[in-house]
């Protein structure tokens, strides 16, 4: 047997040794380089994102589990390195929603931000809520609550007791007694005030959303 013959076979077994050992096979100097070409970062919870929406939801319309599609207005920094630039999709789902009702009950939805797309197509999960709406396309009837609901607004609170005053009073005008009075009021009331508006937002408006918690993944590093 030539040396080179027998070369070949002793790389043959030694490999075959490696793969019977459960070890993996050595990483080509391509890989290990474009493993030490990115960094790892983290943005913490509570990170507030400006974002454009690009789906339209409504509290009458939209459906639990809709998906709600938006891109990055300002670009997210971490200690001065900026992970996430202008433009990456961040899309999320319809939550509980409920329609608007009567007697000025206005409708909510829930937007549960649940996806970040980086530029190089990875898909990382996040959990994010809404925050605030700066402008709205189409309508101003929409308003963010305390647990991050979309609210559609209604009547004042002093509205809706002016329409019980002028109902009760009508009907101490017609001779009833103050318990019948009152009573025929409220009826009268609850049919004079209005519906309450649908939780909306159409697409183009720009809303905030708060990171609920922390997110880590790589990006590529910076050059020195």
């Amino acid at each position: 047997m030539g040396r080179l013959d027998m070369t070949r076979r002793v790389v043959a077994v030694a490999l075959a040794g490696m793969l019977m050992a459960g070890l993996p096979p050595r990483v080509s100097a391509q890989q290990q380089a474009a493993q030490a070409e990115t960094d790892e970062w983290t943005i913490p919870e509570g990170s507030e994102f400006k974002l454009q929406l690009h789906s339209t939801v409504n509290s009458k319309t939209s459906k639990a589990g809709d998906r709600v599609l938006t891109t990055l207005i300002d670009p997210v920094a971490v200690e001065d390195r900026e992970v996430l630039p202008k433009g990456v999709r961040i899309d999320g789902h319809v939550g509980e929603v409920k329609e608007a009702g009567r007697k000025g009950k206005g409708g909510y939805l829930y937007i549960v931000f649940d996806t970040v797309e980086l530029p190089n197509g990875e898909k990382v999960a996040i959990i994010g809520s809404l925050t605030e709406i700066f402008s709205s396309e189409g309508s101003d009837d929409a308003s963010v609550g305390v647990e991050g609901e979309l609210k559609g607004r209604g009547p004042s609170r002093k509205k809706q007791m002016a329409i019980v005053g002028v109902a009760v009073a009508g009907g101490a005008a017609a001779g009833m007694g103050p318990g019948i009075a009152v009573g025929v009021g409220g009826v009268i009331a609850a049919l004079l005030i209005p519906r309450g508006k649908q939780a909306s937002l159409a697409a183009g408006s720009l809303v905030g959303m708060r990171l609920d918690r922390d997110v880590t993944f790589s990006v590529p590093a910076a050059n020195n």
